[in-house]
């Protein structure tokens, strides 16, 4: 098990929360996956016999809830997950032809972005998200 993993377990306990075997183990799964992850791949490697979907799901959502891990947002039908590190400021590629989706620490956005926007809209911006599209190295390889 990662350090940080591990940290990440002692942080939930140390709140309070309840870390049931089936919460530990979608928890380990979605950290082993190294990035993110369908919901039912998840429901896969925790065994679809020891857990049902609708429980991987409830958990999913506790733990975005906690701000432990959260959605990625790709504008497909499967809904994916990740770890989500406080430290960590990420995005995501996501490849228009097979669907591959990427974890990447490049932002794009202006830093003055969110002063601007409060100043303009009165709209005080707590985070954003942003993915970018296009191809993956290997799509591209192959001159799809």
């Amino acid at each position: 098990m990662s350090s940080s993993l591990t940290e990440l377990l002692q942080s939930l306990s140390s709140r309070g929360e309840r870390l049931t075997r089936t919460r530990r183990a979608v928890l380990e799964a979605l950290a082993a996956a190294g990035g993110p992850v369908s919901v039912r791949a998840l429901h896969e490697s925790v065994g679809t016999r020891r857990v049902d979907l609708v429980t991987v799901y409830r958990t999913l959502h506790w733990l975005a809830e906690l701000g432990v891990a959260r959605a990625v947002l790709t504008g497909g039908a499967a809904e994916l997950y990740e770890l989500a590190y406080p430290d960590q400021h990420t995005h995501h590629l996501l490849c228009d032809e097979c669907g591959a989706v990427l974890t990447v620490d490049v932002c794009g956005v202006d830093p003055k972005a969110a002063e601007r926007i409060e100043r303009e809209h009165g709209f005080a911006v707590s985070h954003h998200r942003l993915t970018y599209h296009g191809r993956c190295r290997e799509c591209a390889a192959r001159g799809g």
